[in-house]
């Protein structure tokens, strides 16, 4: 078990967040179409531009992620209101489960969304194993956005830096909303292990999630 597949069991109850919007980044939202093995296609969880630069990459990365979300059981943070704040991690690894943890700030304290699916790498998407919603107590909130601070999070451009290129390790998704402005930063692991900001940020949020995690996380 990895240092992080800690704590008690899990609720299995489906988490439904209430209902809100925000803005776009930067100008007005747009959503590319992602392309399911049918044919069809879906519009990304993701606005274009929100997690890099437009380009091929940007919209495998965005439509790949789009998937693992639908299979994690969780939604876009498009659209959001311009009083919430959510901070979510997704971790992507290639030899390992799938993982996210969202909180939900709700005055000092907030709740916790975890879920993590069957799946290896970012696709195909895989089957639910495990899920968890609890209440996020007012210390992890504080250590949280210390953390988020202490990272510069919302210092700077909005606008999203290139991908990093490829570990084939895995892969950091940081998302925050916060007064109507979204924010995404990408780490493959080995610039992550060298970013002790965004690494504390990793480690309190799943270690607060109750997830059973096997293998290398970082």
């Amino acid at each position: 078990m990895g240092a992080l597949g800690l704590l008690a069991g899990c609720a299995h109850d489906a988490y439904q967040p209430e209902p809100v919007r925000v803005e776009a980044p930067v100008g007005p939202a747009v959503f590319d179409d992602c392309e399911l093995d049918d044919g069809s296609t879906v519009p990304a969880a993701f606005p274009k531009g929100a997690l890099a630069p437009p380009g091929p990459a940007s919209h495998a990365l965005a439509c790949g992620l789009s998937g693992q979300l639908a299979a994690l059981g969780e939604p876009s943070l498009f659209p959001l209101s311009q009083t919430a704040e959510v901070y979510r991690v997704i971790c992507i690894r290639a030899d390992g489960h799938p993982v996210s943890v969202r909180l939900d700030r709700q005055g000092s304290g907030g709740q916790l969304r975890a879920a993590q699916t069957s799946a290896k790498g970012l696709a195909p998407p895989g089957d639910l194993l495990e899920e968890s919603t609890t209440v996020a107590p007012p210390e992890t909130v504080r250590s949280v956005l210390g953390e988020v601070q202490a990272a510069r999070f919302w210092v700077g451009s909005p606008i999203p830096a290139a991908l990093p290129a490829s570990d084939h390790g895995s892969t950091w998704i940081f998302e925050g909303v916060r007064a109507g402005q979204y924010r995404a930063r990408i780490f493959q692991r080995d610039t992550l292990a060298k970013d002790p900001a965004y690494t504390a940020l990793a480690r309190t949020l799943i270690g607060a999630s109750g997830l059973h995690i096997q293998g290398a996380v970082y």
